[in-house]
């Protein structure tokens, strides 16, 4: 068992003894990515206060677009829910 196996297991609570199939892998795959992006962006929502700065909080709307594009990719209906404050512009961009 690989490290991501066993991180996927743990997080899930996948008893060692089951046999995860391939597409069910990728899916926990996506699953434990998108966790880890909502806690970047948590981590850098958090890091704000009444006393940040304009280059601080462009910073953590960055790191929320880049969380909210990313997240995309695996669910983009959860990614628009999450984040509806924010306009992902890419379909028109050239």
């Amino acid at each position: 068992m690989d490290a991501l196996e066993k991180r996927i297991r743990e997080r899930f609570r996948i008893p060692d003894k089951k046999k995860i199939c391939e597409k069910c892998m990728n899916h926990y795959i996506g699953k434990l990515r998108v966790d880890e992006l909502l806690h970047k962006n948590a981590k850098a929502q958090a890091e704000l206060g009444t006393d940040s700065t304009a280059e601080e909080k462009q910073k953590a709307l960055d790191v929320a677009k880049y969380v909210k594009k990313s997240i995309s990719m695996y669910d983009k209906e959860f990614a628009e829910s999450a984040f509806p404050e924010i306009v992902i512009d890419d379909e028109h961009s050239n």
